[in-house]
C-alpha cells in the first residue's frame, strides 16, 4: 500500500513539474482574417489591401499611393527582399502571437515566418520557453510582426506589418 501511494505521489508530482515548463511553441497557420490580408498583398490587389487595413494615416497613405508605404510592401526596382511581399511570398506560413505585445479584444500582433526560415532557426522541440524566447532570428529577414485592430467590420491590418509612419510617434 505505501509503495502505491509513494508512487502515485511520485507520478503526480512528475506530472505537474511537466506542466510547469513552457516549452518553445508550434507555429499555426494564418486566421481568415489574416490570410486575407496577405493574399490582397500578395495578389497586388491594391483595393483588396485598402479594405483589409484599419482606418487611419495609414490607410489614407497607402491610398494616396505614398512611395514609402508601397516600398515597404511591395519593394522597388523589382527588389522585394525584406519587404512585406518578400516575407508573404514563401509559402507556407508560421504564425504566433506575439509574446512581447499586451494583447487585448482590441488588438494583437503577430509574428510571421515563412515556414523554411522558421525550421532552419527554430530551437529544437521541447526546449523550455524560457531558454529561447520568441522572437528567433533576423527582424524582416526571417520573420516580420504585424499588429492587427478590432474594427467596426472586423479585424484589420494596422501597421502593414511593421511599417512606421514617419513623424508619428506611438
Amino acid at each position: 500500500m505505501k509503495r502505491v501511494l509513494v508512487l502515485a505521489a511520485t507520478t503526480s508530482v512528475l506530472a505537474l513539474s511537466a506542466c510547469a515548463t513552457e516549452t518553445v511553441p508550434t507555429c499555426r497557420a494564418p486566421q481568415t482574417y489574416e490570410m486575407a490580408a496577405f493574399s490582397a498583398i500578395i495578389s497586388h490587389n491594391e483595393a483588396a489591401v485598402s479594405e483589409t487595413l484599419a482606418p487611419g494615416l495609414l490607410q489614407n497613405a497607402f491610398i494616396s499611393r505614398d512611395p514609402m508605404v508601397r516600398s515597404h510592401v511591395w519593394g522597388s526596382d523589382g527588389n522585394t527582399r525584406g519587404t512585406v511581399t518578400g516575407m508573404l511570398s514563401q509559402p507556407p506560413l508560421c504564425i504566433f502571437d506575439d509574446p512581447t505585445f499586451a494583447a487585448t479584444e482590441a488588438s494583437r500582433q503577430i509574428l510571421v515566418y515563412p515556414q523554411r526560415a522558421y525550421d532552419r532557426i527554430a530551437p529544437a522541440p521541447g526546449t523550455p520557453l524560457l531558454d529561447a524566447p520568441l522572437p528567433y532570428g533576423t527582424y524582416r529577414g526571417d520573420y516580420m510582426s504585424c499588429r492587427f485592430e478590432q474594427t467596426a467590420t472586423g479585424w484589420k491590418l494596422a501597421d502593414l506589418c511593421g511599417y512606421r509612419m514617419p513623424g508619428v510617434t506611438g
